[in-house]
């Protein structure tokens, strides 16, 4: 009992029998129609063929008199057309015998108007029939009637194969909810099974494909292992980001911790205090904007940081930014150029954008050196049949080994640990392009790097 109860909270369950209950009620439905739609039918055709019959008989008795109504209906009864289910009674005025079937005294009181369906008693076997009966003008009764025998073997047959349609109908339906329950059942155990070890820390675990890709649990599937993928990678992204903060913490913080205990423990005067404290600080801010961009590459990545998306265009953002950098570039020796082929037009947050240049032109300017040229070129590029808005960053500074362009736009990755950075520029750079629908591609120059922002025209 316990287990009937378990397997009725099953939605597959309940939504397969019920889907099966519906099906079993619409045939059932219909066979019934058809049932009661067919005795009518039947009923009305033995209605029409006695009131025809009256009729005819009827104007017979009025124009040639009583003996020839007599002789038409012995003649009716002998003709071998339904000779065992006709009925007729033909009377004189006082109800004598004159012609017919049926005797007088087994006929059942009937009404002169309409058809009614009574009991009989004929050759020694009660029959059911449908009788009529006319009073003729002289006083004279005609009856006519129709054995039911028949009729009602065909409603027998037809409610006999109603009634076994109705049993193949509920087995089919119960076989379909079966058929549901396991298809159903099948498809929520796997993904059951594959979250309930994920959930024990299997992070690699996925549903088992089935070769059916149009099926709708087939593309539910696929989609969760999609979604189980980008788990995997977030995470291990926020494991290689846990570690490489305490790795790249660490230093500072023991930096800091030294200049603080010597300035304790030698007890300086104000002079060497004070420039202890100093020192101190600027780890401190130091350490404040790693945190800070490190906030701002998890909420990129996130969305949560962001406006919502808004027409704008490479060429209004890499203006912008080059007016913004040109006094920099000119004190460290650089020539920063701007070049507009085409508008670029793009769709999305304008300040993110912005920000993410600045990094790829900050980066530039300082890996490559006195005397370099930098070109921030916008354009439009068209690849299979998609139209892409382009922002380009030139220089023909020292670049990098071809091995480590790869890895550039890692976390804390820093070619050149004798320049000033933390490593996280192009990490940025590489969320926010992602954020939008994106990519961030490094490749040489031939001399220096050429860093493409590319984004989706709209």
């Amino acid at each position: 009992m316990t287990k009937g109860r378990g397997l009725w909270r099953s939605t597959g369950l309940r939504l397969a029998v019920f889907f099966g209950f519906l099906v079993l009620v619409a045939v059932l439905f219909t066979l019934s129609l058809v049932y009661i739609q067919v005795s009518a039918v039947l009923h009305r055709n033995v209605d029409r063929q006695l009131q025809q019959m009256q009729e005819r008989l009827t104007l017979q008795y009025a124009f040639e008199g009583p003996e020839v109504t007599a002789q038409t209906i012995r003649q009716v009864l002998h003709d071998g057309r339904d000779t065992d289910l006709e009925l007729v009674l033909l009377t004189t005025p006082s109800r004598r015998y004159l012609a017919g079937n049926i005797d007088v005294e087994s006929l059942p009181p009937l009404a002169t108007m309409g058809a009614a369906v009574s009991q009989l008693n004929l050759s020694a076997q009660t029959v059911h029939a449908r009788l009529i009966a006319h009073s003729l003008p002289d006083g004279a009764l005609l009856v006519l009637g129709h054995d039911l025998r028949e009729l009602r073997d065909i409603e027998s047959t037809l409610a006999t194969a109603s009634l076994v349609a109705g049993l193949f109908s509920l087995s089919l339906a119960l076989i379909g909810a079966w058929l549901f329950r396991h298809e159903l059942g099948r498809s929520v155990d796997a993904l059951h099974q594959t979250i309930t070890r994920i959930a024990s820390g299997q992070l690699h675990e996925r549903v088992l494909l089935e070769n059916t890709p149009d099926d709708e649990f087939a593309r539910l599937e696929q989609d969760f292992n999609h979604m189980l993928d980008r788990i995997e990678q977030l995470m291990d992204g926020v494991t290689h980001v846990s570690d490489e903060i305490a790795h790249n913490l660490r230093t500072p913080l023991t930096r800091l911790r030294l200049r603080l205990q010597a300035a304790h423990d030698t007890a300086p005067g104000i002079a060497d205090l004070r420039g202890a404290l100093q020192s101190a600080m600027h780890d401190i801010d130091d350490l404040s904007r790693v945190l800070d961009k490190l906030l701002a590459i998890a909420q990129a990545e996130s969305g949560t940081r962001r406006a919502p998306f808004a027409p704008t265009s490479w060429e209004a953002i890499g203006e912008d930014v080059v007016e913004l950098y040109e006094a920099l570039a000119e004190h460290e020796g650089v020539a920063l150029l701007w070049t507009c082929e085409h508008p670029a037009p793009v769709l999305g947050d304008r300040h993110l954008l912005a920000g993410a240049l600045v990094n790829v032109v900050d980066n530039a300017i300082k890996y490559g050196g006195k005397g370099a040229h930098v070109e921030v070129c916008s354009r439009v590029f068209m690849e299979e049949g998609t139209l892409w808005s382009e922002l380009v960053v030139r220089d023909d500074g020292p670049g990098a080994p071809p091995e480590a362009i790869p890895a550039l736009g890692q976390r804390f990755l820093r070619l050149r640990p004798e320049l000033p950075g933390h490593g996280l520029g192009l990490a940025s750079v590489h969320a926010v392009m992602r954020l939008h629908g994106g990519s961030m591609r490094i490749e040489p120059a031939n001399p220096g790097l050429r860093v493409v922002l590319r984004l989706p025209a709209p």
